[in-house]
Parts: C-alpha cells; structure tokens; sequence
C-alpha cells in the first residue's frame, strides 16, 4: 500500500473546500481515515443535515460510521461494529475523562496485527497525549473536541490515525507563550509544535509531550506524520521533513500518523532522547 503524501491530504483538503462552495466535490479512487475525519469534522462544523456519497465508497463511509457521526440518519441498515477488528469508526471527543478509555481502544486495534507489546505501549501513550491536546487547546461551543478514526491493513502492513481537533489552532495555541514570539515571527508553527517543550501554557500542566512524541516515534519507524493548522503544515515521510505553507485554511488543527506495522515503536527509547524536566528522574517515567 502506498504511504499517505502531503499531496494526497492537501488535495482532499481542496476538495473539502470545494465541497463548502458548491455541495459537490470528487471522491478519492481509495478511502482512508483522513478522509472521514476531515469530512466528518467540516461537515459537524457547517451543521450539515444531509449526506449523499458516491456508490463506490458509501459502504466504507457506513462502516466507520460517517452518518452516525454527523446525526444523520444512514442509507444503510444498522449493523454490529466489531470492538475489535481492521478499523475503529469515526469517533467524536467529547468527554475529558474518556481520554483514556479512547486511547486503549484504538491501542487495542492494533493487537490484532501486532503482538509486540512494546509498540503497543508507545501507540497507546501517544494517542494519550495528542487527545489530550484536543482538550486542552479547545475553542468548542457544541461540546465535541474533535473526531478520530483509524484503521490497519494487514495485507499493507500500515495502519493509520486521523485526528482532527476543534481547537484554536497551532499558531494561536503557541502565540500565548511569550517566549515563542521571535520564532513564529519567521518560522512554521507547525513544526515549532513537533519539538520537545513547545508548548502555548508552560508552567501549566502542559509539558509538550503530545507532538514531539510522534515525531520521534514515527522517525524511528521510518513512517508518515503530517500536521496541518490554519495556512501552515508539516510533512515528515521516511525520515525526511518538509514544511511548507498552504493556500487554504484548516481550521483546528489536523494530524495524521501512518506507520509500518512491521517496525517496532519504543516510547522508552523516544522518552530518553528528551531531557528530563527539572526535578524529575527515569522512575517518573518508565515502570
């Protein structure tokens, strides 16, 4: 299976836009979680009442429940979602104390393909830190943080996480550190956010884990991040980074994490490449 390019997710995004101008816009040849997330998340911000898709691709949008997400009465019958299988459907994030039961879940997924406990350790802690962000850096009225799915491609051998937040965005979130002023002057707030410590609270409870945690694990994984707020986003692919600004604006703020099911993840080796925070030791960190 091909990697997900910065291409493919900035095309989609277009076609989203497209979608908000004229109600109509092209379908992927090849559905992945970005596409219902993004989808599911600007359709949830224009209150959209109705939903028609392609044949093609309407039995997936089904299966990880796009019409139940959006309150839409589906096409479909219902149907029995496994609890565990190749994918988990459209969530919304709605509640802060479910911040670990969410992240668990879609741990949990990825034990059907993955036996290495280590990996699964490392996928459950990140996915802990970035639905935390979604709360934390939260602008909502309608009580809904943000919408993650996810799946596994067993044959691929890659699995994917979209998350797309309700926030105020990266570059507002990080304008509200002082100390970061000169930089977002001049440089991508988006791959600002990727480094150990930036974060738009320090002295908060806001360590800057969430972000620089998946950098390091998908680089030693040789996988696929991609962060995109507002006009700007970050790409990194195989080890090699780009970022680069956009003509149109999302708003919140989008991740996208893709990796090879076949390399292991260690969170204890990311965790010991970062400094340790004065006052603390390893014991904090690792059992």
């Amino acid at each position: 299976m091909n990697r997900t390019s910065s291409a493919d997710v900035e095309h989609w995004l277009s076609q989203l836009e497209t979608l908000q101008q004229t109600q109509r816009c092209d379908s992927p040849r090849f559905m992945k979680p970005f596409h219902l997330a993004t989808l599911a998340h600007s359709l949830r911000q224009r209150n959209a009442t109705q939903l028609a898709l392609p044949e093609k691709i309407e039995g997936y949008a089904d299966t990880m429940n796009l019409w139940g997400a959006l309150d839409i009465v589906s096409p479909f019958p219902p149907k029995e979602r496994r609890a565990a299988g190749r994918y988990h459907p459209v969530e919304l994030l709605k509640d802060e104390a479910s911040i670990d039961g969410a992240a668990t879940a879609l741990a949990n997924l990825f034990r059907s393909v993955c036996s290495n406990e280590r990996t699964i350790d490392a996928i459950q802690t990140m996915l802990r830190e970035l639905i935390g962000n979604c709360y934390a850096h939260s602008a909502v009225t309608d009580g809904v943080y943000g919408v993650i799915c996810a799946q596994v491609w067993a044959g691929g051998r890659k699995a994917q996480i979209a998350l797309a937040d309700s926030g105020i965005g990266i570059r507002a979130s990080l304008q509200q550190n002082h100390l970061l002023f000169d930089r977002l002057n001049v440089e991508n707030s988006c791959e600002i956010a990727t480094e150990y410590g930036v974060t738009g609270k320090p002295g908060k409870g806001h360590s800057g884990y969430g972000l620089a945690v998946a950098r390091g694990l998908l680089e030693r994984n040789n996988g696929v991040l991609y962060v995109r707020s507002g006009h700007e986003a970050f790409y990194l692919s195989s080890n090699a980074a780009q970022k680069f600004s956009t003509d149109s604006k999302w708003d919140g703020t989008l991740l996208v994490i893709e990796w090879d099911l076949d390399q292991q993840m260690d969170i204890k080796v990311v965790y010991e490449s970062f400094p340790l925070p004065e006052g603390l030791d390893d014991d904090d960190f690792f059992i």
